[in-house]
C-alpha cells in the first residue's frame, strides 16, 4: 500500500509542479515584456507595480472563495480553471491596451488564487504525512522552472517574432495544460472534500483561530512572501540604479538567487521529511533570510562580485526556498479533509503580504534608497521568525 501511495505522491507532485510552472509562465508575461508593453500602451515602466498589486489582490479574492468551490467541484476542476484563467488573462493582454492589462491582471490573479488550496487538498489526500515536506517542495519547484523558462524564452520569442507571439505561446501552453490535467484527474480522483459544515468563503479565515498556531503561520507567510517578492522584483533595479551594474549583469545576479530558490525548495523539503519537523527548518530559513536581507542592504553596493554571487545564492536559498515545506506544515496542522480550506485561509493573509510588500518597499526606496529598503525588510523577515516561534509554542501547547 505504501508503494502505491508513494507512486501517487510522485506523479501528483510532478503534475502539480507543471501546473505551477505554466501558471508562473503566464504570471511573468507582462513583467518580462514590460518595456515593449509600456511603450505600446503609453505607460511608464513602473506600471508593473500596479499590475502586480492588482493581480495579487484578485488572488486574495480567489483564495478566500476556494473552500466552497473545493467542496462543490473538487480540486482537479479548480486546477483546470486556474490554467484556463491564466490563458484568458494573457489573451486579454494581447490587446496592448490599458483595459487589457487590467483584465489580464484580474484573470491571472484569480487563477493564481485557486492553485494553492486545490493543490494542497490533493497532496494531503494522496501523500503520506511523513513525505509531505518533500513532495510539497517538489511541487513548488514549478514556480522557479516557470520563471526560468519565462526569462529565457519570452524575450527571445519577442525578438524573433514579436511580443504578441511570445504571449500567445504562453497562453496556449496554459490552455493545453488545462486539457492535459484530464489524464491525472481520471487516474488519481480526489477523495471527498471538506464536510458540509466546513468553513466557506471568507469564513474559512476562522480556521486561523480554530487550528492552533495557524494564524501565526499565516503572519509568518505574509512576512516571508513580502521579502521574497521584493527580492525578485526589485534587485535588478537596485543593482542598476545604485550599484551601477548593467542590466545583463544584474539579471545574472538575480538568476543566482533564482537558482538558489530552486535548489532550496528540494533541499529543505528533503531535510524536513528526514527530520520529521518542519518548524525548526523554517525558523532557520527565516533567520538566514533576515541576515541576507541585511547584508544586501548594507554591503551589496560595494561588495566584490566574488562575494555577491554566493550572498545572492544563499538569499534565494532561504527567501525563495521556504514555500514547499511551509505549505506541508500548514496541511499537517489541518484535518486532512480541510487542508485545502486551511491553505486558502493562510494564502489570503500571505497574498496580502505580496500586495503590501512591494508598495512599502517602493516607498522606502523612493524616500531613502533601495539599499535601505532591503535593510528594513530584514526587520520584516525577523517579524516572520517571531511569528513562527509563536506558532511553535501554540502547537506544543
Amino acid at each position: 500500500m505504501l508503494s502505491v501511495r508513494t507512486d501517487a505522491a510522485a506523479a501528483i507532485s510532478l503534475c502539480l509542479g507543471g501546473v505551477m510552472a505554466l501558471g508562473s509562465l503566464a504570471l511573468l508575461v507582462v513583467p518580462v515584456l514590460a518595456p515593449t508593453l509600456a511603450a505600446e500602451a503609453n505607460l511608464a515602466p513602473s506600471f508593473v507595480g500596479a499590475y502586480s498589486a492588482g493581480l495579487w489582490s484578485a488572488a486574495i479574492v480567489a483564495s478566500a472563495a476556494c473552500a466552497p468551490l473545493l467542496r462543490r467541484h473538487g480540486p482537479w476542476p479548480l486546477l483546470q480553471a486556474c490554467l484556463l484563467l491564466c490563458a484568458a488573462g494573457v489573451a486579454a493582454v494581447l490587446s496592448g491596451e490599458v483595459w487589457g492589462l487590467v483584465l489580464g491582471a484580474l484573470l491571472i490573479g484569480l487563477g493564481q488564487g485557486l492553485e494553492g488550496p486545490a493543490a494542497s487538498q490533493l497532496l494531503s489526500l494522496h501523500v503520506p504525512l511523513a513525505r509531505r515536506p518533500l513532495w510539497f517542495s517538489v511541487k513548488q519547484t514549478g514556480v522557479q522552472v516557470g520563471a526560468i523558462v519565462a526569462s529565457a524564452a519570452l524575450p527571445l520569442l519577442a525578438l524573433l517574432a514579436g511580443w504578441r507571439v511570445a504571449a500567445v505561446m504562453a497562453a496556449a501552453a496554459a490552455a493545453l495544460g488545462a486539457l492535459a490535467l484530464g489524464v491525472p484527474r481520471r487516474r488519481y480522483p480526489a477523495l471527498p472534500a471538506a464536510p458540509e459544515g466546513a468553513a466557506a468563503g471568507v469564513g474559512a479565515l476562522a480556521m486561523l483561530r480554530r487550528v492552533p498556531g495557524l494564524g501565526w503561520l499565516a503572519l509568518a507567510a505574509a512576512a516571508f512572501g513580502a521579502v521574497q517578492v521584493c527580492l525578485n522584483g526589485f534587485f535588478v533595479t537596485f543593482a542598476v540604479a545604485e550599484r551601477g551594474a548593467s542590466l545583463v549583469e544584474a539579471g545574472r545576479w538575480l538568476a543566482a538567487a533564482q537558482a538558489g530558490g530552486l535548489i532550496g525548495r528540494l533541499l529543505w523539503g528533503w531535510i524536513g521529511m528526514r527530520s520529521g519537523a518542519a518548524l525548526p527548518v523554517l525558523l532557520a530559513l527565516g533567520l538566514g533570510m533576515t541576515l541576507c536581507a541585511a547584508a544586501v542592504g548594507l554591503f551589496a553596493v560595494t561588495l566584490m562580485p566574488a562575494l555577491l554571487w554566493p550572498l545572492l545564492f544563499v538569499f534565494g536559498l532561504t527567501a525563495s526556498g521556504w514555500n514547499g515545506i511551509f505549505l506541508a506544515e500548514v496541511a499537517r496542522q489541518a484535518p486532512v479533509h480541510q487542508a485545502g480550506a486551511a491553505t486558502a485561509a493562510v494564502l489570503v493573509v500571505m497574498t496580502a503580504g505580496l500586495v503590501v510588500g512591494p508598495l512599502l518597499f517602493s516607498a522606502l526606496g523612493a524616500a531613502a534608497s533601495f539599499g535601505f529598503a532591503f535593510l528594513a525588510f530584514a526587520g520584516v523577515s525577523l517579524a516572520g521568525v517571531l511569528a513562527l516561534a509563536k506558532a511553535r509554542s501554540a502547537t506544543r501547547s
